[in-house]
């Protein structure tokens, strides 16, 4: 249950140090810079009281790191489309290669990319033109295809001296007529090459005196004039095109060969492209900075329990040649950079928070507070020891058997846990895949249901009330003890009150506890309406502030219904798969076809019940912890920790341990 205590920090060093700083500083790791540049980070006169300095203005190395990284990321996915590829499953088994961080240096210094890159921009240009070759020849073919009949060179038929020579296309519904038309003239040919869609393709042939007249009749029935792209008989200029085309190909073919011949040396690629981009973290960091002529200032933030180290490492770089100031970041300071430290139980839960946002600095880690909620509330949801079972295989054997990258393993580890609070509420059920047990249930979820619907509410008044908690804890930590009685402690009495006024029929409750009840929460709502507004001076606006309040309290009861998905869903999924045995017990009736048929039905439909049901467990567990937990305490939107490290595109960087 840990927010990394950070120091926050303000360094003066020279200008001629920066470069060498930033290296050494990027094998540290723990090093955020905050945008002194940005407006909403603490002003560079209240840092420092010297008005003149100015932005740092990023060198040419920063344009260069960046056209290098397009160039390596060029290559790599060049490579890539002739890489053999592998199936998901041997891919995952495989998967990725982990490199230390000063691996990846050593690597990518000793790297000779450049006539790499040459070769493989030689193979490519070749390629491409090629392509552009055979496409041209095949655009030509189709042009020329349905000129195919025609005998003679095409530059003979347009120079007939004495004759007027027009091709081009007739629409199909007006060829008819123009050839009636044509057919009262005894100087005029048409003849028709070919048809497509909706056009015939036709020579026209008349006198050169008649032009005008005929280019009028052939205008008046919808043609188009269409020049040959070709000098000699057609069908002789698609065969050379053919053989152009196949020559192209071939030579594609070629240089295909030679991009695959470079293999080899796409993992050297890949390595070089993350020490590119890690170079162009160091010469996009200046652009935080403030700096005069000669001094730069540099703010930032360091892990508190490196802080020590990260002053010697200052002093084995810069010896006696800066200036310093660091302290225990301020709780409220809103541009703390944050890093979330948790146990494996709680860490494989830790993606959830980051998805909805991370924590102020001033707020507290939610995981290790949601994580046994979420956990148990999915279990309830999904409710069944055969499925619970075979997921928690699945997930051990994915962890054992398959080279997984850390984010995806931790999901998986997240599933596992699942399926554990999964297998607990199948034996409290007694449900395996749907099979009752052979014994006597806990909770039988037919005959049950009122029992179900009353524990859901309870496990929901739990967590509400857990939630409220933190937010008490908060408030006392932050010495704020009137806001915990106040905004908790009446919330609390409200509540309680209500709860025990509700059950006092039911449960069959004194009359003095039912009446003290009415009396307690009618206390707790005036205590409510008189404090909700105490920031304020302005006795209307309080008023209005402890009555919206106390409408507010009207959410509540919002809040307890939610639980009772917890019911539903569980009841959902077992239905389902109750309605799938069915089927299956009839299909094995009807012989060996039917139990066939009923086994096949049985694994995919459970399958597939396994895997909505758990869709639906991690959505709306997920709405609980966000919806009805977090609104009671936690805010969010903290900013991720971001070092000088770029978190590697195609591998697993291995851990620092000792940090």
């Amino acid at each position: 249950m840990s927010m990394v205590k950070m120091s926050k920090f303000n360094l003066l060093a020279f200008d001629y140090d920066r470069s060498r700083l930033l290296k050494e500083l990027q094998e540290f790791e723990y090093v955020h810079f905050n945008n002194l540049n940005d407006e909403k980070v603490q002003s560079v006169e209240e840092v420092s009281g010297n008005e003149l300095l100015e932005r740092v203005v990023p060198d040419t190395e920063l344009l260069q790191a960046q056209e290098e990284l397009q160039r390596v990321s060029w290559a790599i996915e060049l490579l890539s489309k002739y890489e053999e590829k592998k199936s998901k499953l041997k891919a995952m088994k495989d998967g990725v290669q982990n490199y230390s961080f000063e691996e990846i240096t050593e690597k990518g210094k000793d790297f000779d990319f450049k006539p790499i890159y040459a070769k493989l921009q030689d193979s490519q240009k070749i390629i491409d033109d090629a392509k552009q070759d055979i496409q041209n020849s095949k655009q030509r073919i189709e042009d020329l295809r349905h000129w195919d009949g025609l005998n003679i060179p095409v530059k003979d038929l347009y120079n007939i001296k004495r004759s007027f020579i027009q091709t081009g296309t007739i629409p199909n519904k007006s060829i008819e007529e123009l050839k009636m038309e044509l057919s009262s003239f005894e100087d005029v040919s048409l003849d028709e090459m070919s048809q497509e869609k909706d056009v015939y393709y036709v020579i026209f042939a008349g006198l050169r005196e008649n032009r005008r007249r005929d280019m009028e009749v052939l205008r008046r029935h919808g043609f188009t004039p269409v020049t040959i792209g070709a000098n000699n008989i057609v069908s002789e200029e698609i065969s050379e095109l053919s053989k152009v085309i196949q020559e192209k190909e071939n030579e594609i073919k070629v240089e295909e060969e030679v991009l695959k011949g470079e293999l080899d040396k796409l993992e050297d690629l890949k390595v070089y492209y993350e020490y590119v981009e890690n170079q162009r973290l160091i010469e996009e960091a200046p652009e935080n900075f403030r700096t005069s002529k000669k001094v730069n200032l540099i703010q930032g933030y360091v892990p508190t329990r490196l802080l020590s180290e990260f002053e010697d490492k200052l002093k084995q770089i810069l010896g006696d040649r800066y200036s310093m100031e660091a302290e225990d970041a301020k709780k409220d300071d809103p541009n703390v950079p944050i890093i979330l430290e948790n146990g494996k139980f709680t860490g494989a839960f830790q993606g959830l928070t980051e998805m909805y946002s991370l924590p102020k600095y001033n707020e507290v880690d939610p995981t290790p507070l949601f994580a046994p909620f979420y956990a148990f509330f999915a279990g309830m949801m999904v409710g069944d020891l055969g499925y619970g079972l075979l997921l928690f295989i699945l997930c051990i054997v994915g962890l054992k058997f398959f080279n997984l990258r850390e984010d995806f393993k931790r999901n998986v580890k997240f599933f596992m846990f699942l399926s554990i609070p999964t297998m607990l509420w199948g034996l409290i059920y007694g449900s395996f895949f749907g099979i009752a047990l052979p014994y006597k249930p806990l909770l039988d979820q037919t005959e049950d249901s009122m029992l179900i619907i009353l524990i859901s509410l309870i496990l929901g008044g739990i967590h509400i009330f857990f939630a409220l908690g933190i937010k008490a804890y908060m408030m006392i930590r932050d010495k704020d003890l009137k806001g915990a009685i106040f905004d908790v402690g009446f919330l609390y009495v409200v509540l309680i009150s209500i709860i025990l006024f509700a059950a006092s029929g039911p449960l069959n409750l004194s009359p003095t506890v039912k009446n003290i009840s009415k009396w307690v929460m009618i206390a707790g709502i005036v205590g409510i309406f008189l404090t909700a507004g105490r920031a304020s001076k302005n006795w209307g606006v309080r008023l209005a502030v402890g009555l919206n309040e106390v409408y507010g309290l009207t959410g509540y009861i919002g809040d307890f219904v939610s639980y009772l998905r917890l019911m539903a869903l569980g009841l959902a999924g077992g239905f389902i798969a109750l309605a799938i045995n069915i089927i299956v017990k009839m299909l094995f009736g009807g012989g060996i076809i039917g139990i066939i048929g009923g086994i096949i039905i049985f694994v995919v439909f459970q399958l597939f019940n396994l895997f909505l049901s758990y869709l639906s467990a991690y959505v709306h567990s997920a709405r609980l912890i966000y919806v009805e937990m977090f609104n009671k305490f936690y805010e969010g939107g903290g900013k991720a920790f971001k070092g000088l490290i770029n978190k590697p595109k195609y591998f697993d960087l291995e851990k620092n341990e000792n940090k």
